[in-house]
């Protein structure tokens, strides 16, 4: 956010704190429990929400350098992202064109990618190089045999990519701004591209991917489940909440922004005070904490709507004098919160919608980041319910 912005949100929350108030959805959201367990519901978020839809994937200063590589996958989509030597950003399906073997694995810096099946190597722009066995293949077309491109996008420090092969006629890059909507300014002033990668953790909780991601959008639970960690610092059942089409920022604050109550505005940084967490649609959790950014990612598994596949990781400032076990301990309290206490309940509440035993789930109307997500995630799949 601007520091108009931030002023703004800080005038709402400390009205909503003389109030004992929060912002409200304009009615509770009922859900039902197979949006988290049924498998032909998954089937379709799938391929509407992570084959269809441009995806978050990281910040830009995972990938630095030319040569630089990263691999994933995305919802069955196996994902190659390089930075060429002219700089660009490009996605690939991760697919040799040979025999269909992965071409890269982790990630890293490569001059060309080399399949470990028969050794067809590509450049790190796709291109086709050449083939072992020229004999075999006489009259193949190398130019036509490159990778497979996928859609990619990258502006504001931020990567996007969609997980579905660029078509012929269209275009291979994504419009970032587009896709961030009346988000940007927020991003703009984020100034993401000067936050180096510093961790990176992958878990695999038996919960839902929807689940995984509301665990971040209400401050509703925070007084109670976290009582003993991070409960001390927040004002519970308390924030704003402001969409950007499809995607959502919740703002909550934390008890130190009493501290800032008799400031004038032109004396107030709201920084310190104030935690946005935003919702980029349709799995991605930005945390704009007080001087580093947490992101969390939640894929959907394979086979079993049930299990989800979950990236968190880190980035610190790129200047900053602040020692490294500062940064280790910010990173332990995010695993440990989310690890012992969010997710241990989520799988125990996965079990419940799984069981039979109720219907549905109700979202109040102190919750507009949850109801704002399942509508916007409804819309998406166009189903009603």
């Amino acid at each position: 956010m601007d520091r108009n912005e931030q002023l703004a949100v800080g005038r709402r929350l400390l009205g909503h704190i003389d109030g004992r108030t929060t912002d409200l959805a304009d009615a509770m959201f009922h859900n039902r429990v197979d949006a988290y367990s049924d498998r032909e519901r998954a089937a379709r978020e799938r391929d509407r929400l992570f084959r269809s839809q441009p995806l978050f994937m990281g910040l830009s200063s995972r990938l630095p350098k030319a040569g630089d590589y990263l691999t994933e996958d995305v919802a069955g989509m196996p994902v190659l992202l390089v930075r060429g030597p002219d700089g660009t950003l490009r996605a690939f399906a991760n697919v040799c064109r040979h025999r269909g073997a992965p071409v890269a694995e982790g990630c890293g810096n490569a001059r060309a990618f080399v399949c470990p099946y028969h050794a067809w190597t590509y450049d790190t722009q796709g291109r086709l190089l050449g083939v072992t066995d020229k004999a075999g293949f006489a009259g193949l077309d190398i130019g036509a045999h490159g990778l497979v491109r996928l859609p990619a996008g990258e502006k504001h420090g931020m990567i996007f990519v969609r997980a579905t092969p660029v078509q012929a006629g269209e275009a291979a890059d994504i419009d970032v701004d587009a896709v961030l909507g009346s988000f940007v300014p927020d991003f703009a002033a984020l100034r993401p591209e000067t936050y180096p990668l510093y961790s990176v953790d992958r878990i695999t909780p038996r919960i839902n991917w929807k689940f995984a991601v509301d665990t971040f959008l209400e401050g509703y639970h925070i007084p109670h489940l976290h009582r003993k960690t991070i409960a001390p610092y927040f004002i519970g059942n308390c924030g704003t909440f402001d969409s950007a089409g499809r995607h959502g920022r919740m703002c909550v604050p934390r008890t130190s922004i009493e501290a800032l109550r008799d400031l004038p505005d032109d004396e107030r940084n709201l920084r310190p005070h104030i935690i946005a967490i935003y919702q980029l649609f349709p799995n991605t959790i930005v945390i704009w904490q007080v001087d580093h950014i947490e992101i969390w990612r939640a894929f959907p598994g394979r086979d079993d709507p049930g299990r989800c596949d979950i990236e968190f990781t880190l980035y610190r400032p790129a200047e900053s004098d602040r020692p490294e076990k500062h940064w280790a301990k910010n990173r332990d309290i995010a695993i440990r919160t989310v690890l012992e206490e969010d997710f241990p309940l989520g799988e125990r509440m996965q079990i419940g919608f799984e069981s039979g035993a109720t219907e549905e789930v109700i979202y109040g109307r102190n919750e507009p980041s949850l109801v704002h997500f399942h509508n916007s995630i409804r819309s998406a799949l166009g189903v009603a319910a």
